[in-house]
C-alpha cells in the first residue's frame, strides 16, 4: 500500500511507483499508461473535491496484479462521493469540454470494474483492470 499527501504534486511519486511495479509486474506500456490515468484522475479529483478544508489529508492506494488483472484500491477520508452512481453528461465532442470535465468518463472507459463503499467514514473505490498478457 502507498501513502499519499492529498497535494497534487504526489502525481510524479504515484507515477514513479506504478512504473517501478509496471516493470516488476511486466505490464504493457499501452495498458500501463490507462491505469495511470484511472489512478491520477480519481487521486486529482478527491484533491479537488473530497475535502472542505485545508488540512493536509492521507489517500491510500493498494495495487495487486492477480489473475490477469490490476486490481486499485484508492481510500480517502474525504465527503462520501460515489462515483458509479454519479451520471456523465453526453460527450458528443470532447474538445469544448471543461478541462478536467473527462476523468470520470475516462475512468470507465479503461476500467472493467468499479465498486465503491464507505466504511468507517472513508470512501473506498475498487477498481479492477484486466491486462492484456504480452507476446
Amino acid at each position: 500500500m502507498y501513502q499519499y499527501k492529498s497535494e497534487i504534486q504526489e502525481i510524479q511519486l504515484i507515477r514513479g511507483n506504478l512504473a517501478s511495479l509496471a516493470k516488476l509486474w511486466k505490464i504493457p506500456e499501452s495498458e500501463l499508461r490507462q491505469i495511470g490515468v484511472i489512478i491520477e484522475e480519481l487521486f486529482s479529483n478527491i484533491i479537488r473535491f473530497a475535502y472542505d478544508d485545508n488540512l493536509e489529508h492521507q489517500i491510500d492506494i493498494r495495487l495487486l496484479k492477480a489473475d490477469g488483472e490490476i486490481r486499485i484500491e484508492i481510500i480517502d477520508d474525504g465527503i462520501p462521493f460515489n462515483p458509479v452512481n454519479h451520471q456523465l453528461g453526453a460527450v458528443s465532442d470532447p474538445a469544448p469540454s471543461e478541462v478536467g470535465g473527462m476523468g470520470l468518463t475516462l475512468v470507465r472507459t479503461f476500467s472493467d470494474s468499479i465498486v465503491y463503499s464507505r466504511i468507517n467514514r472513508r470512501n473506498q473505490l475498487k477498481i479492477t483492470k484486466k491486462i492484456k498478457s504480452q507476446h
